[in-house]
């Protein structure tokens, strides 16, 4: 019988006075918590909503759940709190760290992962710990301020995660690097209660419990972290209670969990992409404050290499971040080099100056790109990155020289906009990655080089191999864990015995084109659009009869169609999901691009889409019927030239 306890509570200068209802249930040992009132929730004590927390590098966990008395959560029992990357508790609680998550996310393999860097002189590995929650290998460190370049060793062999920004450096290797600067304060109010508070969040996997820190003069506890921009949710623990902030946005997760909602944005800072034809470069720059009482000195920042495969003049894109702690703008010059003691000064041709003047000249925080002696806002390189998931056939690549021309054109936005802010490109497709190197070849680059390729009706998902860069996109990796995802319900060698039945059947109205050989999760038909509906009735009762779980999709034109029989977990939109969640793209910054029938399952889901002007008629029938908003856009131009047109549509840009 589930147990109600319910309780009126809410903070207020100091008080608690009776305003908002709560309504908490035990189903089956696991608690739950409604709202049932509009009125704001306060600091009451919270059920604990994670059954476990894997600390640190210790594969152990401890049961945070409380239990109920008759008018009182009690004190849940708290692991051992993980202290991050720090060697003392001195240096830990320092206000001058910020904290910062590193994640090597689970889709990328491996079972032992540490990360090191030069936040340690490159001389120490610090292990991370894998979430119970979401399988991600997590570490949160308490670090000052800086740009900072690091590597992951996974399973004993050095490896830069694809899901992190990448740099070149001068020995010609790559690294991960961020920059580390202050992009949100969490804060517990004194008033709310306690003596010992901890944060947790699904930016770490819900892994670890970061320690807040009590302000000598107020009282209040905060932890000050470094976040990419987006929308976080988590959960303060307060003397051993899980407890909710009274003036953050209180939501239930995808798991039904109560938290707190929380959006972070990019921290101010100038952002500059610099258009060059040098191996390295150095920015020579200084803030200057205009209420400053004294001048600004110059400092300088090495200038590093950029996801995008542009060659602007021949040379490449690089850039540098500088943070900008208050107002005032910014002055800076470039140099060839490594650094300015570095630096040649014999020729003119190794200094990058303004015409006529000493330096360039950002008035305020944000996005610039500096090419050819022009400095212009790029207002992209301030917002989250984003991921475009789009077909190929018809939609990205033709056969016509106009598709060609939108196919390049779109290669040349990409790589000198979109790349630049660290975004994804994904493309999903019917095709073997086999056929789609094929077709990069063919195209002779024409086609821009996805970071994501998603083969085969969505049963199976690639990782482009190495440096985007300098890749050719002809090697890719196979994400193993998708594979593993799709092994659920699914017996190739059941499926491929009610195929045959099949085709003995209907004769030659139905032909293999893929028995599981080639794809293991997937079997394929071409078949004769007559009689597809008994087909597929066929199948369906071969399936169920078998105790298969499969999937059946339909697509192409015409007197034939392609009949594909997939794992349950399998679909263009399901793999798209575990590419979203994989980068950690919301769905408000996703977009999904097609032209036929069989893209309608990724179009119909909570991402973004663009149908292109080129669809068919079956998906031109299917967005008629959807209800009309800002989501979905149908663009006038066709093919590539579609997808920019829609991007634009949607200010995604």
């Amino acid at each position: 019988m589930a147990l109600v306890f319910r309780r009126a509570l809410q903070v207020r200068a100091g008080s608690r006075r009776p305003t908002s209802l709560l309504h908490l249930r035990f189903k089956g040992g696991c608690p739950q918590l409604g709202v049932r009132s509009s009125a704001l929730v306060s600091s009451t004590h919270l059920t604990a909503q994670r059954s476990s927390l894997l600390l640190g590098a210790r594969a152990t966990t401890n049961s945070v759940q409380g239990s109920l008395s008759s008018s009182e959560s009690q004190e849940a029992e708290r692991p051992p709190v993980h202290r991050g990357g720090c060697e003392s508790g001195d240096e830990y609680l320092s206000k001058d760290h910020i904290m910062s998550t590193f994640r090597w996310p689970a889709a990328l393999g491996g079972e032992e992962v540490s990360v090191i860097g030069s936040f340690t002189d490159w001389e120490h590995q610090t292990p991370l710990g894998r979430s119970s929650e979401t399988g991600d290998f997590v570490r949160t460190m308490a670090l000052p301020p800086g740009t900072y370049e690091y590597k992951y060793l996974v399973d004993g062999v050095w490896r830069n995660s694809p899901c992190e920004a990448n740099t070149k450096t001068d020995k010609g290797t790559f690294n991960n690097h961020r920059l580390i600067s202050p992009s949100h304060t969490f804060v517990w109010n004194k008033s709310w209660g306690g003596s010992e508070v901890f944060l947790t969040g699904d930016f770490a996997g819900w892994a670890e419990l970061i320690p807040m820190l009590p302000d000598h003069e107020t009282g209040d506890f905060s932890v000050t972290m470094s976040l990419p921009p987006g929308m976080y949710s988590v959960q303060f623990l307060v003397d051993g209670q899980w407890m909710l902030s009274p003036h953050d946005q209180i939501v239930a997760d995808d798991n039904g969990h109560q938290c707190n909602k929380v959006v972070v944005k990019q921290p101010k800072a100038f952002h500059i992409l610099y258009a060059t034809g040098w191996d390295q470069a150095v920015m020579v720059y200084r803030v200057v404050d205009p209420n400053a009482k004294s001048g600004a000195s110059w400092q300088e920042v090495p200038m590093r290499s950029t996801p995008s495969r542009s060659s602007p003049a021949g040379g490449k894109w690089m850039s540098a971040t500088v943070p900008a702690p208050g107002p005032g703008h910014l002055e800076f010059w470039v140099l060839a080099g490594s650094d300015s003691s570095a630096a040649s000064f014999s020729t003119q041709d190794e200094i990058d100056r303004p015409l006529g003047g000493e330096f360039y000249v950002c008035p305020g925080p944000g996005g610039y790109k500096l090419a050819n002696g022009r400095l212009r806002p790029f207002k992209r390189a301030t917002e989250p990155p984003v991921m475009l998931v789009s077909d190929l056939d018809g939609t990205m690549v033709g056969d016509t020289p106009e598709f060609d021309s939108a196919t390049d054109a779109f290669r040349h936005y990409w790589e000198n906009n979109s790349a630049l802010a660290n975004s994804v490109l994904v493309y999903n497709t019917g095709r073997s990655v086999g056929q789609f190197v094929s077709l990069l070849a063919e195209k002779e680059g024409r086609l821009a080089v996805p970071d994501v390729l998603i083969t085969a009706v969505g049963t199976k998902v690639w990782l482009l191999e190495g440096n985007r860069e300098h890749s050719t996109g002809s090697v890719w990796r196979e994400d193993e864990m998708w594979a593993k995802r799709l092994d659920e319900g699914w017996d190739l060698e059941k499926v491929r015995v009610v195929g045959r039945s099949a085709v003995a059947s209907f004769g030659d109205q139905i032909h293999w084109l893929d028995d599981g050989s080639e794809h293991p999760h997937r079997v394929a038909f071409s078949v004769d659009n007559s009689i597809l509906g008994e087909v597929i009735a066929k199948l369906k009762q071969g399936f169920s009869s078998s105790g298969v779980k499969a999937r059946i999709i339909t697509s192409g034109t015409g007197g034939w169609r392609y009949l594909d029989c997939v794992s349950i977990r399998a679909g263009k939109l399901e793999a798209l999901e575990y590419v979203r969640t994989l980068y950690g793209v919301p769905n408000d910054r996703c977009v999904a691009a097609g032209d036929s029938g069989n893209d309608i399952l990724m179009l119909e889901g909570q991402n973004r889409a663009i149908v292109v002007g080129n669809a068919q008629p079956e998906l031109q029938d299917w967005l008629l019927m959807q209800p009309q908003s800002d989501r979905i856009i149908f663009t006038d131009a066709m093919g590539a030239a579609g997808i920019i047109e829609g991007l634009a549509r949607l200010g995604l840009y």
